[in-house]
């Protein structure tokens, strides 16, 4: 078993690297996530949403991706201390597509702040725990009062 001291050294900034190399994908997939990116137990937290493994995650990927075609994530900070990453990220898209299959779209361009931590394992994201300004998106597509 590798001690925490020599994975560090030897995974160096590469943990950095799969905070931002796992948005990227993101966008350029449209949501699913690489099995190169994820352990195959792999589970997200995200907001107040139940538990998601890889396809629940992906799932819930292409539908806010349906509603934000044109979405990007803008890394703004990673922060790695053994196991555990950190990223602070900007969300922006124009909400041009039927978001979640509930909310037709605006037109409107929203830009969200959100936060992620990630449980590494062998080099892979296995936890990922992530919140986002859910109520400032809505209120800035005017679904809830500003």
């Amino acid at each position: 078993m590798v001690s925490y001291a020599d994975w560090e050294d030897d995974m160096g900034d590469q943990r950095h690297e799969l905070g931002r190399k796992f948005f990227e994908h993101q966008d350029r997939q449209a949501g699913p996530l690489g099995a190169e990116l994820v352990t195959a137990d792999y589970q997200a937290h995200l907001g107040g949403n139940p538990p998601m493994d890889r396809a629940g995650h992906d799932a819930f990927g292409k539908a806010f991706y349906a509603g934000f075609p044109d979405l990007r994530h803008e890394v703004t900070d990673v922060f790695a201390e053994g196991d555990k990453v950190a990223v602070r990220f900007m969300l922006q898209g124009t909400h041009t597509g039927t978001l979640f299959g509930m909310i037709p779209p605006t037109g409107k361009r929203v830009t969200v702040w959100a936060n992620v931590l990630m449980h590494l394992e062998g080099g892979k994201v296995k936890r990922l725990y992530g919140t986002f300004d859910e109520a400032g998106m809505l209120r800035q597509l005017g679904v809830i009062p500003g």
